[in-house]
């Protein structure tokens, strides 16, 4: 009997197009915005800013003192810390509001939000505590390679130090891998349905877990796989696009300083800051119909398969193939998708934004206890 991750792959194909075409432009947007936030399988290249450090000597009374120095590093990296918590906590909800958007073939951003923010801030917390334990271990294994150096010990005893410790810190990143993978595609749907914490999702996840292992290591091989090979081909449309629209949007700005250049500061602050929007803009374009497609289509398999090994939990029952008892894919339009309205999922078209009685059934972490009101 093949494994039900193999079965799936081409229903998760006809399920993703129902949902996609007939192509709607203002749907694909919203969806390329959560996968955005929700890290989908590739994203834009960071890059490294060098700033160049005069030569010759410096008037001593431009130099900020340690004091200062140290206040503004401490300001630099609180703002950065808040910054990445923000964004990770935004990225939880996000993650509730896809497949929420994948079940019911609506993106209400506002109103999801609203609706989900509090399962996102467990699930936030969740992926923070199995983050910090692997960031500690990572944080240790750097200290005991530059502590012997420091201490002029030698390079050679932090070299080693740091090359004992590798496999140790890939054991951990590999486990809090597949714990926090799992926890995306499995876990929060099964919250979404039982409206319930991260550790009471894992709960009801777990029997069949160990029941049906070989299912789920399955389902984790080829979703590496597929994760890999249309990860680096979206990486690859996107920077070859990123690199051919750069050579116009430059070309542009030059022509505009090179054509007025009566006031070249304004003139060229103007034009980079015009021509830099619209290459965002395309490129945002080309994120939407790359990475829609295909991080779609991986979570939708992953529903697929959860339903077969869950029934109860079977989200797009109803966007299954004809041959599987579904509807062959439902569109946006079909009254059909999403959860059943009448089990109190939290799904009603009538609920207000930010409906006061979601959220309040536990405390997120699956003891049952009230949470805040």
């Amino acid at each position: 009997m093949s494994l039900h991750a193999v079965d799936e792959l081409d229903d998760a194909i006809d399920v993703t197009r129902g949902l996609l075409f007939p192509f709607d432009l203002w749907l694909w947007l919203k969806l390329a915005l959560l996968t955005l936030f929700i890290g989908g399988g590739a994203g834009f290249p960071s890059y490294a800013f060098n700033f160049a450090q005069p030569s010759g000597t410096v008037d001593a009374g431009g130099i900020v003192d340690d004091g200062q120095l140290l206040l503004v590093v401490g300001v630099l990296v609180a703002l950065a810390v808040g910054f990445f918590i923000v964004l990770g906590i935004v990225g939880a909800v996000m993650e509730f509001v896809f497949v929420e958007a994948l079940v019911s073939g609506e993106v209400r951003i506002r109103r999801h939000f609203g609706e989900y923010w509090r399962r996102g801030l467990r699930l936030f917390g969740f992926r923070l505590a199995m983050t910090l334990p692997m960031l500690l271990v990572v944080l240790g294994v750097i200290v005991a390679f530059l502590f012997p150096v420091l201490l002029g010990g030698g390079f050679e005893l932090g070299l080693i130090l740091l090359l004992a410790a590798i496999p140790l810190v890939l054991v951990l990143a590999f486990v809090v891998g597949i714990i926090n993978g799992f926890t995306s595609v499995f876990v929060v749907p099964v919250m979404l349905a039982d409206d319930c914490g991260v550790l009471d999702g894992w709960r009801t996840l777990w029997p069949s877990i160990t029941e049906e292992t070989a299912e789920y290591i399955g389902f984790a091989v080829i979703n590496y796989v597929i994760r890999l090979v249309t990860g680096t081909a979206a990486t690859v449309v996107l920077g070859v696009t990123a690199l051919v629209l750069l050579v116009p949007a430059g070309l542009v700005v030059f022509g505009v300083l090179a054509a007025l250049p009566a006031a070249p500061g304004l003139l060229g602050v103007a034009a980079f800051v015009v021509v830099g929007a619209v290459y965002l803009a395309v490129l945002f374009a080309v994120w939407a119909v790359v990475l829609v497609p295909v991080e779609s289509y991986h979570r939708y398999h992953a529903l697929l398969v959860l339903g077969d090994l869950l029934p109860n939990y079977d989200l797009v029952a109803d966007r299954r193939p004809d041959d599987e008892g579904g509807s062959g894919g439902a569109s946006p339009e079909d009254e059909s998708g999403g959860l059943d309205d009448d089990a109190g999922d939290g799904f009603d078209d009538d609920d207000d934004f930010g409906d006061a009685e979601d959220g309040f059934d536990d405390d997120g972490f699956g003891d049952g206890s009230p949470g805040p009101a």
